[in-house]
């Protein structure tokens, strides 16, 4: 049986004598323990407190836990106090960052989870039970609420879950009467010899050895890949598109797909008298820690409401940064917007995340960075890209709670189609390239160089469609066989996006017509 225990490393300050580590992470320790399973632990590991680290890792392998797949985060471990707790390095989100994620969790027996690691490695995991019906137990002390939505998960909520302070370590019995009862460890501790300790020095050794040997040869059959994709040449059937240019579209401007498609080059032809709307200014890469300065709700009038003011602006106006929500929604047709519950503005310097959008079930919130304000060009381009995202990824296309994780992904959903007819040329390893090294996200996108057309781009699916959708609004229809222009091309094949093309098009037009005659 393969388990995966997930919790949390926390220091119990209340211990004045000497450093006691607490947390979720003891869970996986009495599993070892009390049973011979193959046990592995998602956590993550300081690397600020490296003697504590030393000695938890070592505790773990005494007690059979191989902790490979555990993420390193540069924080330092969570804080237990008589008050409360600071998560510390259980903040991080790292589950995606292993890239044996993909198949390994999905292949675990057991899931057994604690509520105090990183809320979203959580929703993630829970995810990836109930898509792949994993049997999963959580023990939560309350520290952010959870639900089961099918009979093959356990919730176990402890003593004390009114707290919500990770109290894991001292009801270690309880937990243990649970998981004896479910058949997952015995009642009495197994007896481990020098052999039976996962990732031993020899272990490792070895695997680092045919770590070696499996990058030389994956090396060699990149390059003999690479020759025969280039002898083969042309991009494959998955790159066809089928646009019916008489198919109808309802809009007031156009009737058809190719009317529709005229209308939108006419209104951009018209754009290029007051803006060049593919402008790129230099951006000078300043890294700063990310910084939130006021965070707005967003009113049913798509008006903001409620600031809460966090930091002092270092730079601008509040008024200033208001107007970018006033182009958003002068550029977005309204009816489009309807789930956009929140704005904020942050910065974590110059270049870096240009802004976002975090969308949940309960609404969606757009962030834009106010030191990335510069050039009117980019900034239509980047709220356009922004909402390529809320169009792509609507909440009701993923398991609830976990926002928009691939692995959440429910059947039929918009960007599932996307992924398969796009995608589904590239191991499954390369859905996600964000966690990934520089190296490799440089040799993915030099290796595909064709399919896309800025290496951002080749990130994941969810970027490549956002960065597809920015070039289909401000663009023309490319005409290559390039596969980054034809996936372009497929847009056409909608006519609910030919007509959003128009609409968008339209009021960008009607706001440079504006501003331009306020500046006269």
């Amino acid at each position: 049986m393969k388990i995966l225990a997930a919790g949390g490393i926390y220091i119990d300050m209340e211990n004045t004598d000497h450093i006691e580590t607490a947390g979720g992470f003891k869970i996986a320790s009495l599993i070892g323990r009390y049973s011979r399973n193959e046990t592995h632990i998602h956590t993550n590991f300081s690397t600020e407190e490296t003697k504590i680290t030393g000695a938890v890792k070592k505790s773990l392998h005494a007690d059979g836990v191989d902790t490979r797949r555990a993420g390193k985060v540069s924080a330092a471990y969570g804080r237990l106090y008589d008050s409360g707790f600071d998560a510390g390095s259980n903040n991080y989100e790292t589950v995606k960052s292993d890239r044996r994620y993909g198949h390994w969790f999905r292949d675990a027996d057991v899931f057994v989870l604690s509520t105090d690691i990183a809320e979203r490695d959580f929703r993630v995991l829970m995810a990836v039970a109930n898509n792949n019906d994993i049997e999963t137990h959580v023990f939560t002390c309350g520290e952010y609420p959870v639900t089961g939505r099918r009979g093959n998960v356990h919730i176990h909520a402890l003593d004390g879950t009114e707290h919500k302070k990770p109290d894991y370590h001292n009801q270690l019995d309880a937990i243990m009467a649970v998981l004896a009862g479910a058949g997952i460890i015995g009642r009495t501790p197994v007896e481990r010899g020098p052999d039976d300790m996962p990732g031993t020095a020899l272990h490792d050794a070895g695997r680092f050895f045919l770590q070696i040997v499996s990058l030389a040869v994956a090396a060699a059959l990149v390059i003999l890949s690479g020759m025969m994709l280039l002898e083969l040449g042309g991009p494959g059937e998955e790159y066809e598109t089928d646009i019916d240019w008489q198919q109808p579209v309802e809009h007031a401007d156009c009737a058809t797909i190719e009317e529709c498609k005229e209308t939108g080059d006419r209104y951009l032809d018209d754009l290029s008298e007051y803006i060049d709307i593919d402008e790129e200014p230099h951006i000078f890469i300043e890294n700063r820690s990310r910084t939130d300065y006021i965070t707005y709700r967003v009113d049913d009038e798509l008006r903001l409401a409620d600031p809460a003011h966090e930091n002092t602006l270092p730079v601008g106006t509040e008024e200033e940064f208001r107007e970018i929500w006033d182009m958003f929604t002068a550029i977005i047709p309204p009816e489009r917007l309807a789930t956009v519950t929140g704005f904020d503005l942050f910065s974590d310097g110059e270049g870096n995340t240009l802004a976002y959008v975090d969308i949940q079930t309960d609404g969606t919130t757009l962030g834009v960075d106010i030191r990335d304000n510069t050039s009117r060009a980019a900034q239509y381009r980047t709220l356009i890209h922004e909402y390529g995202h809320i169009h792509s990824l609507p909440a009701g296309d993923f398991t609830d709670g976990c926002g928009t994780e691939l692995d959440c992904l429910e059947r039929d959903a918009l960007l599932g189609a996307y992924i398969e007819r796009f995608w589904s040329q590239y191991d499954e390893k390369w859905l996600e390239n964000k966690y990934k090294s520089d190296p490799e996200k440089e040799a993915f996108f030099n290796n595909n160089a064709e399919d896309f057309y800025v290496p951002y781009q080749a990130l994941n699916p969810k970027e490549d469609y956002a960065v597809t959708f920015t070039a289909f609004i401000t663009g023309t229809m490319p005409e290559t066989s390039r596969p980054a222009d034809v996936k372009v091309r497929s847009f056409y094949e909608d006519p609910d996006l030919a007509a959003l093309r128009v609409d968008i098009l339209k009021n960008l037009l009607a706001y440079e017509e504006e501003r331009a005659s306020d500046e006269t």
